[in-house]
């Protein structure tokens, strides 16, 4: 074989060579990344969700208009009511319970007062005591007693129906008492002391809350009382009725006074106030009463 033929034979080998090499490095064309497909499925199930999150999202409710009203409750007389006037949430109760020849009207325009105007103040109506009552000035007194308790009941529901969206009757409740309704809201919360551990008994009961119902009471879940008087006779056994229940009886009590005889006009409205966050201090629900507005 000559030089020539040779050479040219080599050639050809090496050809054939390089060109298998380039076939060899030559990358087949990409697929679609399945990692890629996977995070575009997944963003858009996101998105998914997050609209039926924002779905889910409740609108907020309307401020509240109007600030005192009559409140029907069936086979009673009609309650008087204040509201959290501008309430956009939820707010907690305050059930007032009215005296002998007295009126409910009366009693909530005080508690507003004493509150706030933070709750709503549920002052269920008495039946018709007519040697109390003039032309034109109709006063009422309470039946204590169980028929009190049911009372009570009966309106918290009126008023959960009335306002569903705005009322959170949930314990714990404020049960307030003037004078006669003093003496009718112990037993109640002596059988409910967790629905109504926190009691306010203004010009009323002082030494009739003894050793036996404190201690049932405290024992049941009740937490404070507080003793609002206008004389000074109610202030010097309140006082006393208050060391007994926190020394012997396991309550904290407290007393105010204001110079206001047998009522409950602004000045010592103004007194309970200045203990209202003590006695709801445990209950969450109240904190924004007491706080400053936002600017």
């Amino acid at each position: 074989m000559t030089r020539a033929s040779v050479l040219h034979r080599f050639a050809g080998i090496a050809s054939v060579l390089v060109g298998l090499a380039c076939h060899r490095d030559a990358s087949p064309a990409p697929r679609p990344s399945l990692a890629a497909a996977s995070g575009d499925s997944a963003s858009e199930a996101e998105g998914a969700v997050s609209a039926v999150d924002a779905a889910k999202v409740v609108a907020p409710l309307a401020p509240l208009p109007g600030f005192f009203e009559g409140l029907p409750v069936p086979g009673h007389n009609d309650a008087w009511l204040s509201l959290p006037t501008n309430a956009t949430a939820k707010r907690p109760v305050v059930v007032v319970i009215h005296g002998a020849g007295d009126r409910p009207d009366w009693q909530c325009g005080g508690w507003r007062r004493s509150t706030n105007a933070y709750p709503f103040v549920l002052c269920p109506r008495g039946t018709v005591s007519p040697g109390d009552s003039t032309p034109g000035d109709v006063r009422y007194t309470h039946a204590n007693g169980p028929a009190l308790g049911a009372h009570i009941d009966v309106a918290l529901a009126a008023l959960a129906m009335r306002y569903p969206d705005y009322v959170d009757a949930a314990a714990p409740i404020v049960l307030a008492g003037f004078s006669l309704g003093s003496y009718g809201i112990v037993p109640i919360a002596l059988r409910s002391p967790t629905r109504f551990p926190s009691i306010a008994l203004v010009e009323g009961i002082t030494d009739g809350f003894d050793d036996v119902r404190a201690r049932a009471f405290a024992q049941g879940g009740g937490k404070r009382v507080l003793f609002g008087c206008g004389q000074r006779g109610c202030e010097a056994a309140a006082k006393a009725a208050a060391k007994r229940l926190e020394d012997r009886d396991g309550l904290q009590a407290a007393v105010v006074f204001a110079n206001v005889h047998h009522t409950f006009d602004p000045p010592l409205e103004d007194a309970v106030l200045s203990r209202m966050p003590w006695l709801v201090q445990e209950d969450a629900r109240w904190q924004a009463a007491w706080s400053p507005p936002t600017p």
